[in-house]
């Protein structure tokens, strides 16, 4: 009787599971519940319930027993664990916090972008026209959900252009990838997927003014047009993308000024202004007008001392550092800075100035007016006055380090109608040659942008801007990519061969 009792219940046991796990399959694969799964998973419910009755020693043995209790703990620590771990991953949603490890934070906002989000007052709407297997959809995903989670104004939604396709013709999206920033009646595209790209046309849709940087031309100064190494067309694409409108000036031209100009820039002049020029640049500064002002060693004062009524001297010589320089020791190099609103963000940024000469302040400064060290070379530098010569040495009479190389004059008198000046030794710091060989923790653009900035009186503007990904390659010799290759084909299975033989001849 017991074995025929033990036959039958093996029989409705497999029938009874065959039955339940068939009624929860068709569950979970068709999402919904039909008649037959009812009955098949009543039936098998009966049938392990007949099972339980026809064994209920076995039954009691099993609930009761040491396996049951082992296995009872056993089933109450993995629930406890699963609880916790949705306790810790509740608690990681609601206070998460993320740790960008790379060596350029390719992850992490910038400062000026965080800058810009945080000033902003009205919300921003991004549409982001998007097929779902475009290439770098995810890389726009990802980065807009870091702008929306870091500002509240940010709302954003992405639109196939192939299926809604009255709302791309409506938006004119001709180009799969497109990027709308929505401020009220504005609209800024952008086909990028860079944080400089969102940034520039997030500055451009909630910018109620464009801001003219005007370069001085007719002295042979830096071409803003230029893309020759001495140029500087990637600068002005610096200045376009955060909105400015750049254009050039000339006083032989025409003696009035643009009406939307807010900085003039003279870089690099090469030959002398004339009287009436300085004095028209004077004037301009006296009523209001912000000047930016790069000149190189090689020449006198190109401005004949009309920058000393603001506490500005440019003696005629040459910045020698020894110590703290970049490949040339007349090439000084920077890598701390005096407070000011224009370099308070750099800390960490290395600046170096290829032949610089140095910026003299006025003593007393003139009334009116406050003068400020931005940047200053090293205490082993000294000011070379023959430095036209094949060899160069510290003389005696010549002015010891540290000295300036980049200056800042303000009005002395807050609210004045005054001007405001940034002045630096070296038009060549920012040159097309230097900005595109050297890159990474250079804060050679990043100054001028935020002198820029200071001098338009766009605050928001000034602090770190988004760095471009750089490519990182390593590049091996022929000796070490042999090393490579054959450690992981030969040297190291040898090893594990060798190793092997002497635990078998030792066990043998």
């Amino acid at each position: 009787m017991k074995e025929r009792t033990a036959l039958w219940s093996k029989y409705t046991f497999g029938l009874g599971s065959l039955a339940l796990l068939s009624a929860l399959g068709g569950r979970l694969v068709l999402g919904e519940t039909k008649l037959w799964m009812e009955i098949t998973g009543a039936a098998g419910i009966l049938l392990l319930a007949l099972t339980a009755l026809l064994r209920p020693t076995e039954l009691k043995t099993a609930l009761t027993g040491r396996q049951a209790r082992y296995g009872g703990n056993a089933f109450l620590m993995s629930i406890s664990f699963l609880l916790i771990l949705g306790l810790v991953n509740y608690l990681g949603v609601k206070h998460h916090y993320r740790w960008d490890v790379t060596e350029e934070k390719r992850f992490s906002l910038s400062e000026q972008t965080l800058q810009i989000l945080k000033s902003l007052k009205e919300p921003v709407h991004v549409k982001l026209f998007f097929t779902p297997g475009y290439y770098n959809r995810q890389q726009a995903e990802d980065l807009i959900k870091e702008y929306a989670a870091r500002c509240d104004k940010i709302t954003y939604e992405f639109i196939d252009p192939d299926v809604q396709r009255r709302l791309a013709m409506q938006y004119q999206i001709t180009r799969d990838g497109t990027t709308v920033f929505e401020q009220g009646d504005r609209q800024e595209k952008t086909y990028g997927v860079q944080e400089q790209d969102f940034t520039s046309a997030l500055l451009k849709v909630t910018s109620d003014k464009v801001k003219g940087i005007y370069f001085l031309t007719g002295h042979q100064e830096r071409d803003p047009e230029s893309a020759n190494a001495t140029g500087y067309s990637l600068i002005k694409q610096l200045l376009q993308r955060e909105n400015y409108k750049v254009g050039t000036f000339n006083f032989a031209v025409t003696d009035t000024l643009p009406s939307d100009l807010s900085v003039l820039i003279i870089a690099g002049p090469r030959k002398e202004l004339s009287a009436e020029e300085t004095e028209r640049i004077r004037n301009y500064v006296e009523k209001g007008g912000s000047l930016f002002v790069l000149v190189d060693p090689g020449m006198p004062d190109p401005f004949n001392g009309a920058l000393e009524s603001f506490g500005i001297e440019l003696p005629d010589d040459l910045i020698i550092d020894p110590i703290r320089s970049f490949l040339d020791i007349s090439t000084p190099l920077v890598d701390r800075y005096n407070f000011h609103q224009i370099t308070k963000d750099l800390a960490g940024l290395t600046s170096f100035f290829p032949t610089a000469r140095s910026i003299g302040k006025v003593n007393p400064t003139p009334e009116g007016w406050i003068f400020q060290y931005l940047v200053m070379s090293s205490s082993d530098s000294w000011a070379e006055l023959q430095y036209k010569e094949k060899r160069i040495r510290k003389d005696e009479n010549e002015k010891k380090g540290p000295l300036g190389i980049a200056a800042v004059i303000e009005p002395s008198v807050p609210g004045s109608q005054k001007g405001r000046i940034v002045i630096v030794g070296d038009s060549d710091f920012v040159s097309n040659e230097l900005l595109t060989r050297v890159k990474g923790s250079i804060g050679n653009a990043d100054l001028f942008m935020n002198a820029v900035g200071w001098l338009a009186e766009e605050e928001e503007l000034i602090s770190i801007r988004p760095k471009p990904p750089e490519q990182r390659q390593i590049i091996l010799t022929p000796p070490q990519a042999r090393a490579v290759i054959y450690s992981n084909i030969l040297f190291v299975p040898l090893a594990v061969l060798i190793i092997g033989g002497i635990v078998w001849w030792k066990r043998r």
